[in-house]
């Protein structure tokens, strides 16, 4: 198991442990004591990893636009509540900024960021095995169901099935969805998704007063259709990216494929032009060992003096400067020297060996071929 996974279930051991702390002061019904202490833990604990893991940079095209999806969604969230409130009714929201609004409202955004963070560096690091944030996801349903559980309010069925229809399952529903917002894209849509859910009533002065079952049926549908959305735009964003990297590799062995085809062209000879290798400094400074050279196959009448004559000589190729040229008996001959060499050839080449005149070099890109003459002893 690797160090960064076996820290992060240390991690989640530890949020266990005190997700059972928290269970034990549950018979205590006030709401700000058992938010104090999340707070207190959520925060030693974002400390803890972010020293541990650091924080990883998102993946920002696809965060953006699925950013702009959700907007949209959550606008539509909230003209259908408010337009079901202009026929269920409304209710007043916190119309006067005191001492309660102002610990409710930091509270609530300091649980939110919290949670989110740690889920967040638990996601990022949980690439090579979903585990991790999967573990997390459960935790972060107990602690969010354990923050709103109070014992004294479950004594009937009928409170019993209130608290599991209309707060459990869209606790359940919107930690499924932050997980995988956060584990697919980044931190900021999961955010940006519970910030608006939960907080909107706290900046507009009437809610609408729809019901705790209408409330539940809604908050249990939008974080589905959010999956859907998301989950659409990171096929669509897959696929594209998969076009592009066809596209990259078009772009990229196109030519590759054209220059090797050049290139087998060019050695094999078969048409005017061939490649070779220089296997000696003899030729320095025009070429040196390890360079390549293309000649043109041409009639030996059509050399001429100064001009670099690629012959054979004794199995060997041999690319000389002319230095002199004449004729006999409708024979050419020619007389070479290496421009390094301070003497002429001390042989005659004939037409006979004449393969072409050299037209062009490239530095270097001969030496393969040369290491492996001279490995196989063909040198």
């Amino acid at each position: 198991m690797k160090k960064n996974t076996k820290l992060l279930y240390i991690s989640e051991i530890i949020m266990l442990l005190a997700i059972v702390s928290l269970l034990f002061t549950i018979k205590n019904p006030s709401y700000s004591v058992r938010m104090v202490f999340v707070l207190t833990f959520l925060g030693i604990s974002f400390v803890v990893l972010l020293e541990a893991f650091g924080w990883k940079k998102d993946n920002s095209y696809l965060k953006n636009n699925v950013v702009r999806s959700l907007i949209s969604i959550l606008l539509s969230y909230l003209i259908i509540i408010y337009l079901l409130g202009l026929i269920l009714g409304f209710s007043k929201g916190f119309t006067v900024v005191s001492k309660n609004y102002i610990l409710t409202l930091g509270s609530s955004v300091l649980f939110i960021l919290g949670l989110e963070s740690i889920r967040y560096i638990i996601a990022k690091n949980s690439l090579n095995s979903k585990k991790p944030i999967i573990i997390f996801t459960i935790l972060s349903i107990i602690l969010n169901v354990l923050l709103e559980l109070n014992i004294n309010n479950l004594i009937t069925s009928e409170e019993k099935f209130i608290f599991l229809s209309t707060i459990i399952f869209p606790i359940v529903a919107e930690e499924l969805l932050c997980s995988f917002l956060t584990y697919k894209i980044s931190m900021f849509p999961s955010l940006l998704y519970k910030l608006v859910i939960k907080l909107y009533m706290f900046i507009i002065p009437i809610v609408p007063n729809l019901g705790n079952y209408i409330y539940s049926t809604i908050n249990i549908i939008f974080p589905y259709i959010i999956y859907f959305v998301v989950n659409k735009t990171i096929i669509r964003y897959e696929k594209v990216k998969e076009n592009v990297k066809k596209a990259n590799i078009t772009v990229f062995s196109i030519p590759l494929i054209l220059l090797l085809i050049m290139l087998i062209i060019l050695v094999s000879g078969l048409f005017k032009y061939k490649m070779i290798a220089i296997a000696s400094n003899s030729m320095h400074p025009a070429y040196d060992r390890g360079d390549a050279v293309i000649y043109e196959k041409v009639d030996s009448e059509e050399i001429e003096e100064g001009e670099i004559l690629v012959f054979h000589k004794e199995g060997k190729i041999v690319t000389h400067r002319v230095t002199k040229k004449w004729s006999s008996n409708g024979i050419y001959y020619f007389k070479t020297k290496g421009d390094q060499n301070n003497a002429e050839d001390a042989w005659e080449t004939s037409s006979n060996s004449v393969l072409g005149r050299v037209v062009f070099s490239f530095k270097y890109i001969g030496y393969p071929t040369v290491l492996i003459n001279e490995f196989f002893g063909k040198e």
